[in-house]
């Protein structure tokens, strides 16, 4: 392999240098070039026949890219060129262009080297099953824990309502994104494995993508750029580990390509693990849309020539990054009354640690069964409870005001308790069907009202109830597939935080512009 890369390097030397035969290098001047580095033809056909690992292939491309820059070209002038003194005229025109046109671009030449390589390397790379993944974990996640404030893993088919990818969260106020003035002041986007670029043509450009929401009451739309990487196969498939920039901006004060500067990558370029192949814009307020739409990455497996829901759970990285972002999307770093909160993190919210909940078997990467969470190799976690909790103390009173809690899982009636003021509660669950109700014991009996009902398919959410009068009261709560709740009482009097309450206004909805 190395021998017809080496020769495709001189080839593609001599073009870059656009040389002709009268400028062409001598037979011995070749020999330097060539000695200790061209093979016999058996050997070529020996190595025709190998395929490179993708570890291989990136390690050559480096070598030949670095080769082509430290190559001097020989010189074609003689050292000591003839003169003499008695030469008055101008010079006789010639038909031979001038010498210093054969002088290599080195920048230009090593471009043209590396991505003639890329190309013809990445045709026949032996790329690893994605099973590969279920014991070889990368250590390396795809952004900068310290630059995100949240986030959810992959909501599989089983779930309440499930979702095809998982997705990490950025601060519109953090003063780190407001002061960039250029796009590597943005938080960096990591290569998570060895692989090989793939970005989509024209028309679907990867730095202008249009996400289409115009069917919505008021209609909306946002632009967002996309990159993969191509890290493994399946069944005859290629794997690509997906990101989907969603800064959630329409780009009203900026160019159709003012992303393009935002991905450092080309097509087929072999990248290796912990390269940055982009950074992730992050719009002050005022440019973002108005609303609970949180700037994020999307980022999943996804199958060549597949549907949406063609996808794995990203279930590549080592447990204690999926322990660190478990922590986060459990408990986001700004909280979750943050001005840029959206109502998409409350995907992760009480969801155990894992990169996969409630994963169907088209969904598992390591093997043809579901999954209630995968967290490592898809045996051990046949052994893992994919049941989820929820902290009452932490539903939106503060801590210190909450008077009475309680959390579970299932169908149940909690005890009677006694409140001797004028209180509120918050309710909330994982998913549906569910239903809340408050049980008043009164002198003449009991009593129901309904506080909270939760519909099929629906996914976490909660509700605060209107001021209640003391008495003695007990909740009855309806949670037929177990997907969990959580009850917090206060006084009428005490603050209370819903998330999305405090979100700065934006650009649009309503009003955004029609389609680009």
């Amino acid at each position: 392999m190395r021998t017809i890369i080496t020769t495709l390097l001189i080839t593609t030397l001599l073009s870059a240098c656009e040389q002709i035969p009268s400028l062409a290098t001598s037979a011995d001047e070749a020999n330097i070039i060539t000695t200790n580095t061209l093979a016999t033809t058996d050997e070529i056909r020996e190595a025709s026949t190998s395929i490179p690992t993708l570890t291989e292939a990136v390690s050559t491309v480096e070598t030949i890219a670095s080769t082509s820059i430290n190559t001097p070209i020989p010189n074609t002038q003689p050292t000591n060129p003839p003169t003499t003194s008695t030469a008055t005229a101008d010079p006789l025109p010639s038909n031979e262009p001038e010498i210093k046109s054969a002088t290599l671009d080195t920048n230009t030449a090593s471009k043209t080297i590396e991505k003639a390589l890329q190309e013809m390397i990445s045709g026949s790379i032996d790329l690893p099953d994605v099973s590969y993944f279920a014991k070889n974990k990368s250590d390396r996640f795809l952004v900068d824990f310290d630059d995100i404030i949240a986030g959810h893993p992959h909501v599989g088919q089983r779930s309440p309502k499930p979702h095809n990818d998982a997705q990490v969260y950025f601060s519109n106020s953090d003063e780190r994104w407001l002061n960039a003035s250029q796009p590597s002041d943005y938080p960096p986007i990591y290569a998570v494995a060895d692989g090989i670029i793939q970005l989509s043509d024209p028309p679907n450009y990867p730095y202008f993508n249009v996400i289409d929401h115009t069917n919505y009451n008021p209609p909306w739309w946002h632009v967002g750029y996309t990159i993969a990487i191509r890290v493994a196969t399946h069944e005859g498939y290629n794997v690509n580990f997906l990101y989907s920039m969603e800064p959630y901006v329409i780009l009203h004060n900026k160019p159709k390509n003012f992303f393009e500067d935002f991905i450092l990558v080309e097509d087929n370029q072999l990248v290796k693990k912990g390269d940055i192949i982009g950074y992730m814009y992050v719009s002050p307020f005022a440019d973002r849309l108005h609303g609970p739409n949180s700037p994020h990455i999307a980022f999943s497996l996804m199958r060549d020539q597949a549907g949406p829901w063609d996808v794995y759970a990203p279930a590549i990285f080592t447990e204690e990054i999926v322990t660190q972002f478990s922590d986060l999307y459990r408990n986001p770093s700004e909280g979750w009354n943050s001005p840029s909160y959206g109502h998409d993190w409350n995907r992760g919210r009480g969801v155990p640690t894992s990169m996969g909940w409630m994963i169907s078997s088209s969904e598992n990467p390591f093997g043809d069964y579901p999954l209630d969470v995968l967290l490592y190799d898809g045996i051990r976690d046949k052994d893992l409870s994919g049941t989820a909790y929820l902290d009452s103390a932490s539903l939106g009173f503060d801590e210190a005001d909450v008077i009475y809690s309680t959390e579970g899982n299932g169908s149940t009636t909690t005890e009677v308790i006694s409140l001797d003021t004028n209180w509120r509660a918050i309710v909330a669950s994982i998913g549906g069907p569910a239903s809340f109700n408050i049980v008043f014991h009164e002198q003449n009996g009991q009593r129901k009202s309904q506080m909270f009902t939760v519909s099929p398919e629906q996914n976490f959410s909660m509700s605060a109830t209107p001021q209640m009068s003391p008495g003695s009261v007990a909740f009855e709560i309806s949670d037929t597939e177990n997907w969990g709740w959580a009850i917090a009482i206060a006084s009428a009097d005490a603050p209370i935080n819903i998330p999305g309450q405090n979100i700065p206004d934006g650009i649009c909805p309503p009003g955004c512009p029609p389609l680009p």
